[in-house]
């Protein structure tokens, strides 16, 4: 899963951080081709020796790598870089966008991406020299153009030819490519617009997938037309990266059902362009496909579309029934656990489904809409039979609700799914995930790359989620840590919701960087449970706050020496409620490192609290704690203080962190050995 590699650079002077990938250009790699990009970001490059691929299918070789700015310094001053480097697809490497990471001795870099595509790469050849449409840059259809709007009023133009009556599909890549770049505080809200010969405008479109732009158009005229892309405000970005998919093959816009079982074959009926949307398609679902969203492409009679979303769930299924009423008391029945694949077919639809309710059961409701491409902005109630509303769910999952609700009484109840603003189409699919609810949870971890020099620590914050009553231990473990990596146990109590491991490099631990799993494990009655702890990636929000976004892929590096290493004593505490104790801490640093250091125990940005190990009712108490250590200070202290009503509980561990500041939101955190705390009984 992941590469592990020999680095050698120059010792650093100053602060150390990651790499922070914001483009990677061209940003599109065709199936089966071999392909140079170069990758650009923040901070520092150099000593770049392999890079990290989320999924099968890809590889990728790395040819140089260069630092630009302070490039000495290897750290803060070194404020932008490039690598240049091989990508190698495979001719069955899935579709779609990609995560990868790049490995230096500075650690692994934060999450870039490029899109596999089918069909033919073109680059944009000078962003400068097709911005006016006598200068637009020629392209042969079909083509996926790799392009970037880099500059204010950066217009993009691109002139291609076709028969009369032949339909061309344009699909665009551009903000949905951005959320997971770390430092990218405007995005691209891109817009295609078709022009013929003569300059008059044919056809526009923005937002059709998320703020993402898609047009169709049946050409009356053979000719010569042009494409436009461009920012609707006319910004550009050198980062904003784009990827434009040109065809006048079968393409889909919804598909019915949306919901499949993994390992089976089904029927599916698809709108779209370029194919018959009379016959059915038939598609064979991957035995291994995950549940949750996935994208796959569907083999039409006209040839292969480009991948469409669909929900893969282990439930069984269900369509809606067109001809079902309305009335709570009267509506299509839900038959126990299942995923149910409905239409908000038309405006101010409202789809209604029936249970018969069980008193104090718990009852788990959820609906995939648009985290399976659905225009839809689904609302999910549920009503009794006067329509009395029980409860009621919005935007849990971005735009997608989910909710728990406990029965107070025997009897009927309704379901009903519509959309926020009473829109509706063929393009309003959504499924419904309805269950008894079962005792569950869902974990994600904080921060999503882990970078340590040999010889020291650094911690990941692990946050628990409860669902439906679940109320025991959840014991994590690690798969593919690097050689010379180890990871303190963590089980996550009943009192608590989450935890912090501290993995240790050995002083012998080779350099290098992986990509980890970190799953948790725990025992239920209908049996084991082990759930993914999901990576959320620290985003860097305009005015200088901390944000997150979930990422595919954790990663571990093993870099040059640390910054900085925490000791903390003692590794065994035990509070009374009411009670004080003090830890020690002091700081050994790296030849020439004379930066500031600030201590701390929690995951914090600004006042928020993002992660905590600390048991209910135990804080850091500020008087008399000192956390701030300046660049000639290596000794710290902290005081725990227990609250009265402080939950008991034994044997939790926590961590001191000490963090260097890398701007003004990133800092790199390393870390004592894990201290056992315990609050005794009153």
């Amino acid at each position: 899963m992941g590469v592990l590699t020999l680095t050698l650079a120059p010792a650093l002077r100053a602060q150390t951080g990651y790499p922070m990938i914001t483009r990677v250009q061209p940003t599109a790699v065709q199936r089966g081709q071999s392909v140079e990009v170069t990758i650009a970001g923040a901070q520092n490059f150099a000593g770049a020796s392999a890079l990290l691929f989320e999924g099968t299918g890809l590889s990728g070789e790395v040819l140089e790598a260069q630092a630009t700015g302070n490039a000495a310094s290897k750290g803060r001053g070194a404020t932008t870089g490039t690598v240049r480097a091989r990508l190698s697809v495979a001719p069955d490497a899935a579709l779609g966008p990609r995560e990868f990471r790049v490995v230096t001795p500075q650690g692994v870099s934060s999450v870039g991406q490029v899109v596999v595509v089918a069909d033919p790469v073109v680059a944009e050849a000078d962003d400068k020299a097709n911005d006016l449409p006598t200068s637009a840059q020629s392209i042969a259809l079909p083509a996926v153009v790799s392009g970037t709007v880099g500059k204010v009023e950066d217009v993009d133009w691109y002139a291609f030819t076709v028969e009369a009556g032949r339909r061309v599909t344009f699909s665009l890549w551009g903000n949905r490519l951005e959320d997971k770049i770390h430092d990218l505080q405007m995005h691209l809200d891109p817009i295609l617009v078709l022009y013929d010969a003569q300059g008059r405008e044919l056809a526009a479109n923005d937002n059709r997938d998320f703020a993402d732009p898609m047009l169709s158009y049946e050409f009356p005229e053979a000719g010569t037309y042009l494409i436009q892309v461009r920012d609707t405000t006319y910004a550009g970005n050198p980062n904003w990266t784009y990827v434009l998919l040109a065809t006048a093959g079968p393409y889909a816009t919804s598909v019915f059902p949306l919901a499949v079982n993994p390992g089976t074959t089904v029927d599916l009926h698809a709108q779209g362009y370029n194919f018959d949307p009379s016959q059915p398609i038939r598609l064979d679902v991957p035995k291994d496909a995950k549940a949750g969203p996935a994208a796959l492409p569907l083999l039409t009679a006209q040839g292969p579309t480009p991948p469409v979303p669909l929900a893969v769930t282990e439930l069984p299924l269900a369509v809606e029934r067109e001809d079902a009423p309305a009335e709570p008391d009267k509506a299509q029945p839900l038959e126990g656990r299942v995923a149910l694949s409905g239409q908000l077919g038309e405006p101010n639809d409202i789809d209604v489904y029936r249970f018969e309710a069980k008193k104090g059961r718990t009852y788990t409701l959820e609906v995939m809409a648009r985290r399976v491409g659905s225009e839809a902005d689904p609302v999910l109630r549920v009503v009794n039979p006067k329509g009395t509303t029980l409860a009621e769910a919005d935007d849990t999952f971005g735009k997608d609700p989910r909710l728990e609700w406990k029965a107070t009484a025997d009897g009927p109840v309704a379901v009903q799914v519509s959309d926020l603003h009473s829109r509706g189409g063929e393009g309003f699919g959504y499924v419904l995930l309805a269950q008894e609810a079962e005792p569950d949870f869902t974990l994600t971890c904080d921060p999503d790359k882990l970078n340590f020099g040999p010889g020291t620590r650094t911690p990941v914050f692990v946050k628990l989620t409860r669902q439906a009553g679940f109320n025991g231990p959840v014991t994590l473990q690690w798969s593919g840590l690097p050689p010379g990596v180890s990871a303190s146990p963590l089980t996550i109590s009943p009192q608590m919701s989450q935890g912090v491991i501290v993995l240790s490099a050995a002083p012998d631990a080779p350099k290098g960087g992986m990509l980890v799993t970190l799953t948790g494990r725990a025992e239920t009655e209908r049996g084991t449970l082990i759930r993914p702890v999901v990576p959320t990636e620290e985003i860097y929000l305009p005015g200088g706050g901390r944000g997150l976004y979930q990422v595919e892929t954790l990663a571990v590096g093993v870099t040059d020496p640390s910054d900085i290493q925490v000791e903390a004593q003692p590794t065994e505490i035990t509070l009374k409620p009411g009670g004080t104790a003090t830890i020690d801490v002091s700081v050994t640093r790296r030849e020439g490192f004379d930066k500031p250091v600030n201590l701390a125990l929690d995951l914090a940005h600004l006042g928020r609290v993002f992660a905590s190990a600390l048991p209910p009712g135990v804080t850091m108490r500020p008087a008399g704690s000192k956390t701030l250590l300046g660049p000639k200070e290596n000794a710290g202290k902290i005081i725990l203080q227990a609250a009265p009503t402080a939950t008991p509980i034994e044997g939790v561990p926590i961590t001191v962190m000490g963090h260097v500041s890398i701007n003004f939101v990133v800092k790199t955190a390393y870390c004592s050995a894990p201290i056992k705390l315990t609050v005794a009984k009153p």
